[in-house]
Parts: structure tokens; C-alpha cells; sequence
């Protein structure tokens, strides 16, 4: 195959404020999954549980609106 081919066929990437990357699996329940699971890891330094639920909540909201646009601008 070409490499015009190749690079074609890779998935977009939705990147976090952090500078971690979330792949855009056609497994959308894998995905959902990396996406909540990073989200755990924002908020964890916050003593106030509101505050912290709060950020995982907009991390969440921030990838998945990432992910979404990556995808959108991926040509199929």
C-alpha cells in the first residue's frame, strides 16, 4: 500500500487540555469508556468533591466534543 493509503486509514485524535490522546475507536463503548477514565484523573488534587465532580464533568464534556469534531473533519 502507499503511504498516502496508510495515513488515510488512521484514526483522528481527540487531544485533552492535559496533552493526553484520545483515539476515535469505531467501538464507541471503548471510547466512551478512555474518555471517562481520563476525565477520573482531572479533579482528583481538589479536596471540595463538588468542585472535583465538577471538572471531570467538563473534561468529559471536552473530549467527547473533541472526539466528535475529529471525527467530523476525518474524510471518509
Amino acid at each position: 500500500m502507499s503511504n498516502k493509503k496508510n495515513s488515510d486509514n488512521k484514526l483522528p485524535l481527540a487531544v485533552c487540555e492535559c496533552g493526553f490522546k484520545i483515539l476515535s475507536v469505531p467501538d464507541l463503548k471503548e471510547m466512551v469508556r478512555s474518555i471517562e477514565n481520563h476525565a477520573a484523573t482531572h479533579g482528583n488534587d481538589d479536596a471540595d468533591q463538588a468542585k472535583a465532580e465538577a471538572e471531570r464533568d467538563r473534561i468529559e464534556e471536552l473530549l467527547t466534543e473533541r472526539v466528535l469534531i475529529a471525527i467530523g473533519k476525518k474524510k471518509l
